[in-house]
Formats: C-alpha cells, sequence, structure tokens
C-alpha cells in the first residue's frame, strides 16, 4: 500500500491532505494561482468519536504498566501517574516516555501489520507484483485466512489503490479496491447476488479488532466520488501536470480524470489473525466480507456533517491566527 502521489503532509485541515491537478485558489497576498488542497477523507474523519479505540489505547498502556511494575514501584506515585498520562502530560519524562507511549508502538506495529496483508492481497489478486513477505506470525495467518476466503470467491480485479475526488464538497481520499465479485461457496451469497452472478464493489480493507460506523462513513464518502483520478504518462492527450516536493525532492506525475465507476455494493473485507476476546477465550483467524450497502445514505451524511465540522474548525483556526497577527502589529 503505497504512499498516494496526489497526497499531501499537511492540509490545512489538520491532517492529510490532497492536491488534484487543476485544482487552484487564488493567493490573498500575491493574486496568483496556488494548488489547492482538500482534506482527505482520514482527517475529515479524525472529528468522529471512536471510544473503542480510547479504551484500546487505555488497554495498551494498562498492559504496558502491568509489565513494568518493577519500574513502578522504585518512582514516586506523581512519576508513576505521569508516565502513564501518555496524551495529556505536555513535558514528558523521558525516562518514561517508552511506558507512556507504549500504545504508539502497538499501534504502529498493527499498521504495517495492514499494511503488508493489504499489500498480499493486491498481488494475489492482481498478479502484477510479487507478494510481501509475511513479516511476522499474525501476517501469516491473516495470509492464510485471505487464501481460504479467496478459494470461496473469484474475483475480477479493476482497480486498486485509487484517488476519488469530490469537488463539490471539496475533499478526497483513496480507495482500497474496485472488484468484481464472484460468490463460489453454497449458502446465502455475500453480497445478495444469485449464483454464478458477479457483482461490482467497492471494497474497503480493514486489519483492525472490530468494525466500526466510521469505517462506513469512510466507505460513503469514497462512493460519493465524481471523479477517479488516473495516472498516466506525459504525452497522455488529456494529462494533468501535478508537482509537490517530498522529503525535499521534486515529485512530478501525469493524470486524467475518469468517471467513476457504477458500483452495485459497498464492502469492507475484514481479517484478522488468531487473537483473544477480552475473556480470554480464543478468536480464530477470519477474512470476511462485510457488505454495507443498506445503510450508505446513513454513512454519508455522518461524512457529511464530519466534513462540515473539519472546515468550520480549520476556518476558525485561520480568524484566529490572522487576530494574533493584526495584536502583533498593533
Amino acid at each position: 500500500m503505497t504512499h498516494p502521489k496526489l497526497a499531501t503532509s499537511k492540509s490545512g485541515f489538520g491532517g492529510r491532505g490532497y492536491g488534484i491537478p487543476g485544482r487552484t485558489r487564488i493567493s490573498e497576498t500575491t493574486g496568483k494561482p496556488l494548488q489547492l488542497i482538500y482534506p482527505s477523507v482520514t482527517t475529515v474523519l479524525k472529528q468522529v468519536n471512536k471510544p473503542a479505540i480510547a479504551q484500546w489505547i487505555a488497554d495498551q498502556t494498562a498492559a504496558k504498566a502491568v509489565m513494568s511494575i518493577p519500574y513502578l514501584m522504585a518512582v514516586q506515585e506523581e512519576v508513576g501517574w505521569g508516565s502513564l498520562r501518555f496524551f495529556w502530560s505536555k513535558s514528558p519524562d523521558l525516562v518514561a516516555t517508552e511506558l507512556r507511549e507504549h500504545y504508539l508502538g502497538v499501534m504502529n506495529d498493527a499498521a504495517e501489520l495492514g499494511t503488508n496483508i493489504h499489500e498480499w492481497g493486491e498481488a494475489d489478486i492482481d498478479g502484477l507484483t510479487e507478494a510481501p513477505e509475511a513479516n511476522s506470525v499474525e501476517a501469516q495467518e491473516m495470509i492464510e485466512a485471505w487464501i481460504d476466503w479467496h478459494s470461496l470467491h473469484s474475483v475480477i480485479s479493476h482497480n486498486q489503490e485509487f484517488t476519488c475526488v469530490n469537488d463539490t464538497l471539496g475533499f478526497a481520499g483513496t480507495a482500497d479496491a474496485d472488484w468484481s465479485i464472484r460468490c463460489d461457496h453454497g449458502g446465502e451469497a455475500c453480497l445478495g447476488q444469485e449464483p454464478g452472478q458477479y457483482v461490482r464493489t467497492l471494497v474497503d480493507f480493514k486489519s483492525s479488532r472490530g468494525t466500526w460506523n466510521d469505517h462506513g462513513y469512510q466507505i460513503a464518502a469514497l462512493a460519493a466520488a465524481e471523479v477517479v483520478m488516473r495516472e498516466v504518462t506525459e504525452i497522455h492527450p488529456r494529462a494533468v501536470k501535478a508537482q509537490k516536493t517530498e522529503k525535499g525532492e521534486k515529485v512530478i506525475s501525469w493524470w486524467v480524470e475518469d468517471a467513476p465507476p457504477a458500483w452495485e455494493r459497498y464492502a469492507l473485507l475484514h481479517i484478522r489473525p488468531d487473537d483473544l476476546d477480552t475473556q480470554g477465550n480464543q478468536i480464530p483467524r477470519f477474512c470476511l466480507l462485510k457488505d454495507r450497502t443498506e445503510d450508505m445514505d446513513l454513512f454519508r451524511a455522518g461524512f457529511e456533517g464530519a466534513l462540515a465540522l473539519t472546515k468550520v474548525q480549520a476556518e476558525l483556526n485561520k480568524r484566529a491566527k490572522a487576530r494574533g497577527k493584526e495584536t502583533e502589529t498593533e
């Protein structure tokens, strides 16, 4: 899962954004056109309350604390307490940083695990790139779960890792997969189709322990694409240039805009390794296709609410910054 070429690390909206070719704004200071940056879907969804994530962070910190009892017993209560205030502590005790930010390491490992299985699945479907090696026991378990799922489903890949743009609302994001899927197993079809029928589906990979409403908001946002960006060579007759600087190097690419596909269904592909639930019971590895089509209207409304709040907060920040500058010059 590569870093999208049209993505920018900063957007002015509190996270990553996208610089889509041909979208410009006029500079208030120079009057010249500047690249317009849209907030990314993931940046917008920072506005959505995620109680499960908050609990997960607390669980990871508690687990690390239990493992670090000798350290906690050796320091004053204030130091031990401060070391566990992983979010609110503004002046971290460097000795205790490993404990306080243990959850970040776990989160990064989880993100790497998700990327590994995502890239493996892409390579297996397309056959165009070499599948990466499993980088952990968990990754190998997820690959085995994927293979089991794929043996029961036929997949035609139309596109993978592509940028979706909505100019009317002003946002962009990267979709995981545009597949036509046929169920080859017995019983009820995953997407409600007739036996032997392929269904054009927008698919979002998920490797988190659970799936939540914000995952629905995400896929609804991508489904609202007005155009889909496709990278081409410079000599393509409709090619538009995109340029940015990343890690000190200039990155130039060429793109055309396509109409979005006529997706029939919208689904999450949820893949997990062997795990334990909160009671210590084993949860076997699995790969499940979860249809989210029936609630797309509410998911779309939820995303648009988060987008409106994102834009309001960005404007409030601009006004506060402008007032600060005015105060400094008075």
